[in-house]
């Protein structure tokens, strides 16, 4: 009888490792566009998808858990691990004056395990764990009166999480599912005025707003399948993020300080201060529909479109500059011959575009483009045990506003994704 420990060890020690590495996720990201909402978005994708430029409406596979379209569980024939973790490098560019800043950060970006309930009835499960956005930024802007010179230092951190699970159903042709979950997160913004004169001396002050908030969330997912020959089908799939209303607690400080880079922060006296003060976040509600045309084990390419209703978002009843967004997104997988025994004519190689304008608008809209290629590395493809084990891998160019905006962003992201995959929970044929 085999052994699964193998795959188990390895599993546990991704698993331990996401778990440790989501509370320390402090690295300096340094995006002030992270201050808006609930911090820069996360792509809402697997490594697998990301490199096909996001497209994730009408993708399905047997071993991989699109997490996005939830009627794609309904296609899982092999119980799957997927994990993934990303670097990015962030180029920060201010027009005036004109300079530019780096930062480096990596992160993990999900935690997938995908089970088949029924092979026979298509019914699929999925248990999950990703980030959503992060807020990352530490900002120094001097500037001088008349009088005085007068530096102000602007610091933020947190990020936005979901634990769910799902399930999807249907027919060979049709398929529907849905996610349940509970969003949950934090945000702490600190922002510090201190006057810099030579002979009165001035104190310094400091505002801090922390916020933790949580509630429950839903989505819904649908996708079609219909075959144009032997070989080539056309799928076609659509899904829903409802808005969620998330309960928050906010506390207010407003102090005066001494602050020195030494010592860091510490509080003269209390203006004013809020404890545990009750609200609301509303995250707002999406959806996205697409389309791929599947030549079977060769090649895919597909288009889709999505939107989301950030006009909708609420921070303790505001608005914070968010406004709808949406993304068209193009891509496509080829494999050069999936029977050979060549290592590199079994290897998937994808591509894809995506572009749009972002969520956060200041002073002038902020468009985004991101072109992505990336391959799935297969590790070991054994017929007989089932057991199989792919490295998918994502390379993003993303570029966010232009010279319209008083700061560009350019984003490199490299996505390391392992899926493991094994045939578990069959009653055994002989002893």
């Amino acid at each position: 009888m085999r052994s699964v420990r193998p795959i188990t060890n390895c599993f546990s020690a991704f698993f331990v490792l996401f778990i440790f590495l989501i509370p320390n996720t402090e690295a300096q990201e340094n995006s002030p566009y992270s201050r808006y909402g609930l911090g820069n978005l996360i792509p809402a994708q697997n490594n697998l998808n990301r490199a096909m430029g996001g497209l994730t409406a009408a993708y399905y596979n047997f071993q991989s858990v699109n997490f996005t379209n939830p009627a794609s569980y309904a296609n899982l024939k092999i119980t799957t691990y997927d994990i993934g973790i990303d670097y990015s490098s962030r180029k920060l560019i201010t027009l005036n004056p004109p300079k530019s800043f780096t930062s480096s950060y990596l992160i993990p970006s999900y935690f997938q395990l995908g089970l088949p309930l029924s092979k026979k009835n298509n019914w699929g499960m999925n248990i999950g764990l990703r980030p959503i956005s992060r807020i990352n930024y530490d900002i120094t802007i001097r500037t001088r009166t008349a009088i005085d010179s007068i530096r102000y230092g602007y610091v933020g951190n947190g990020g936005t999480y979901q634990a769910f699970t799902g399930m999807g159903f249907g027919t060979k042709n049709l398929t529907v599912g849905f996610n349940v979950g509970y969003m949950f997160g934090n945000k702490e913004y600190n922002s510090r005025v201190s006057f810099i004169n030579d002979s009165i001396t001035y104190k310094s002050s400091n505002s801090t707003d922390t916020t933790r908030f949580g509630g429950m969330f839903y989505n819904a997912g649908i996708q079609y399948k219909f075959n144009v020959s032997k070989t080539t089908s056309v799928k076609l799939g659509a899904f829903s993020n409802f808005k969620t209303k998330m309960n928050a607690t906010k506390t207010l400080s407003r102090e005066t300080i001494n602050f020195s880079a030494t010592n860091g922060i510490q509080a003269i006296d209390s203006v004013y201060r809020g404890v545990d003060e009750e609200g609301t976040i509303i995250y707002p509600s999406s959806w996205g529909a697409g389309f791929m045309i599947d030549h079977e084990n060769a090649w895919m390419i597909g288009a889709e479109f999505n939107s989301a209703k950030w006009d909708d978002y609420r921070y303790f009843g505001s608005n914070d500059k968010m406004v709808n967004s949406w993304t068209a997104r193009i891509g496509g997988q080829f494999i050069p011959n999936y029977k050979s025994e060549k290592y590199w004519s079994r290897v998937a190689y994808r591509f894809g575009f995506s572009f749009g304008p972002d969520n956060l608008k200041y002073n002038n809209t902020i468009n985004q483009q991101t072109f992505s290629f990336g391959t799935g590395l297969p590790v070991r493809r054994n017929v007989y045990t089932n057991q199989y084990t792919v490295i998918n891998t994502a390379f993003e160019l993303c570029f966010r506003g232009n010279n319209s905006n008083e700061i560009k962003e350019n984003i490199f992201r490299l996505s390391l994704g392992l899926n493991l995959s094994d045939i578990w929970f069959n009653k055994p044929k002989y002893q």
